[in-house]
């Protein structure tokens, strides 16, 4: 980076040089050129072993995940997936590898790690964490270490004043990740025992994977047994017995698990410190804009099952997570588009309703999908789909021509909450999400809401560098758009059409 000292940059060009000529050589058959430095010891050299080739069964599933232009859309259950899980790793290790605790001149590094007015993150200190590196160890906090504390003992140093503080610094920060690491690990073992499922020791070894992706395997296996949207009783008795029999929620008891994260306050506390926010930090942001989703969700699920009351905890994890606030935010001005048509030009502002009515989720919108859903679900007829699709159940305001359109789609492409779902990765729903999205984004240009868009950008440095988008977040622009008309559960996503109801294609 441009910002680095020129020695450090000329030594970080020669290293770049070196490994690209490795490579060259490599290539040709010739001998390999021995580098200019040693690797340090405890540095992990060895490459994983490469996962197996897919299956022509998997490779089939792939293409139909696949969305273009887009690396993850909506409920996608990649925590489940051991291949997506193993690359996750590899990458880890092999940007580890590629790493270097370049150190410059004391006097420079001294400045860094003790800036006046404020203290620098223990992170930060060590150079460590992030999505470019995906998540560090033990070795990596002792190789960083033993790199810096070299060139700012204070003994070889008695020139500058600060670097006996620096160097209580580095020691302080070094003891801090650790300390990190065995809360992140105790945390893994908390969630993955939740859910009846155990976790393997060498995931552990980097516990930011593996704790980011139990965090997100929670929160989407609380908002499928909660359910969300329009619920009739039929559909609600079914999402307990797939989610007992989905195997991407280990062996969960749908009823004993929901009992304990409503009831107890050990699980969702995990979410408010300090470890799962550094878990997200080293996510890649596929992964990181869907678990600000789900959040959200499993959020609205509580105020909804509690009169918009809900456990004091959510305000410590909006404070950690301040990139939620702007996803609720785009949200709340996204419902005032679908139900008001003076909004559908363009964002305004919307009346508040509660104190956690900031989305398409608590407060009055809740209740009336409490009362609507209580009404089509005593039917066995089920509710007239007209009205449901262009009309608000309680007050009967109409919807916006705008969002009536979406609404008709929706509708057409859904099955029938009576009969059965349709699981998120289902082609037409997908297809649908990503019209919305691409609908919404140009809607939101140019407004104050239009900040939260680069949390869905793709990522540059992701595996799919071409793709536009990291993340659609196609659950909540269905529950928001479509409120009252859809439903969401761990069986998939339905629609409030009649019995019997044949799906039509995009």
């Amino acid at each position: 980076p441009a910002s680095l000292p020129e020695p450090v940059r000329s030594q970080k060009l020669q290293d770049v040089k070196q490994r690209i000529l490795q490579r060259l050589l490599a290539e040709r058959g010739k001998p390999e050129v021995q580098p200019s430095h040693p690797v340090p010891s405890g540095t992990v050299v060895e490459s994983p072993p490469p996962p197996p080739p897919p299956s022509k069964a998997e490779e089939e599933r792939l293409r139909l995940l696949k969305v273009e232009g887009v690396e993850l859309c909506g409920d996608e259950a990649w925590f489940a997936d051991k291949s997506v899980r193993e690359r996750l790793r590899a990458a880890t290790v092999e940007a580890h590898r590629e790493q270097k605790i370049l150190v410059g001149p004391a006097s420079v590094e001294v400045e860094r790690i003790c800036p006046e007015g404020r203290q620098l993150g223990a992170g930060a200190v060590l150079r460590l964490g992030g999505a470019h590196l995906g998540g560090y160890g033990e070795a990596d906090i002792g190789y960083a270490y033993r790199q810096l504390s070299r060139a700012l003992h204070p003994d070889k140093n008695p020139g500058l004043p600060k670097a006996r503080a620096a160097f209580l610094r580095l020691s302080e920060a070094a003891d801090e990740l650790r300390l990190v690491l065995n809360e992140q690990r105790a945390a893994v073992q908390l969630i993955v025992g939740a859910l009846h499922g155990s976790v393997e020791p060498h995931a552990l070894e980097r516990p930011q994977e593996a704790l980011f992706a139990e965090a997100c395997r929670l929160l989407m296996a609380v908002c499928g047994i909660a359910g969300e949207g329009w619920i009739p009783k039929q559909a609600r008795r079914r999402a307990g017995a797939a989610l007992a029999s989905h195997a991407a929620y280990h062996q969960c008891q749908p009823q004993a698990f929901i009992s304990r994260w409503m009831g107890q306050n050990e699980l969702l506390q995990l979410y408010a410190g300090f470890p799962m926010r550094n878990a997200y930090d080293c996510a890649p942001r596929r992964f990181r804009a869907q678990f600000l989703g789900l959040l959200n969700r499993a959020l609205m699920a509580e105020a909804k099952s509690s009169n918009d009351c809900v456990r004091g905890s959510w305000s410590q994890i909006l404070e950690a997570f301040p990139e939620l606030g702007l996803w609720r935010g785009f949200l709340e001005q996204l419902r005032g588009r679908v139900w008001d048509e003076a909004s559908s030009s363009g964002p305004g502002p919307q009346p508040r309703r509660s104190k956690w009515d900031e989305g398409p989720g608590p407060g009055a919108a809740r209740s009336r999908s409490r009362s609507r859903s209580a009404r089509s679900a005593s039917s066995d007829s089920g509710p007239d789909p007209r009205e449901a699709i262009r009309k608000e159940a309680r007050t009967g305001r109409p919807a916006s021509r705008w969002a009536v359109r979406w609404r008709l789609a929706m509708a057409a492409i859904l099955p029938s909450g009576f009969d059965g779902a349709v699981r998120p990765e289902d082609p037409e729903v997908r297809k649908l999400a990503k019209a919305m999205w691409k609908d919404l984004v140009a809607w939101a240009s140019g407004s104050e809401i239009e900040q939260c868009i680069p949390l869905f950008k793709g990522d540059a440095s992701a595996q799919d560098s071409s793709a536009e988008w990291a993340y659609i977040p196609m659950s909540d622009l269905f529950l928001t758009i479509g409120e009252g008309l859809v439903g969401i559960t761990a069986e998939g996503i339905f629609a409030a059409n009649r019995r019997g109801h044949e799906r039509s294609s995009l």
